[in-house]
């Protein structure tokens, strides 16, 4: 059976180009290497939360700036961490220092905000 390098359609013995891609077909495709993953992403942990919400936030903010993370710590259905585990959120440490920027930024904001409500 002939295939499509590119796209991957089979064809029968009938036709020599791929009717989607019009390139000429092959016997086999090329085996594809497979990547591994040995789980070795180095991890650090950002912050800690009682309150998985705002881990939640946090994250979204991380990832909405391209800095991946990972949500750590058992949670109960309505979103509360267990009393035996706090939430952590962690980084890879290659973008630690980026990410410590946004979650300050971010929390200062917050005192902020309340330093102008308590003056008025």
């Amino acid at each position: 059976m002939l295939s499509c390098p590119n796209c991957q359609m089979q064809y029968g013995n009938e036709t020599s180009r791929c009717e989607a891609c019009n390139i000429p077909l092959v016997d086999s495709l090329p085996q594809e290497t497979a990547i591994e993953d040995d789980g070795s992403l180095d991890l650090v942990e950002l912050a800690s939360f009682v309150n998985v919400s705002e881990a939640e936030m946090i994250q979204e903010l991380l990832e909405r700036n391209g800095i991946e993370t990972v949500v750590q710590g058992e949670i109960d259905p309505i979103g509360i961490a267990s009393r035996a585990e706090s939430t952590k959120l962690l980084v890879e440490k290659k973008d630690f220092a980026q990410a410590q920027e946004f979650y300050n930024v971010y929390f200062a904001g917050d005192a902020a905000e309340g330093a102008e409500s308590d003056q008025e």
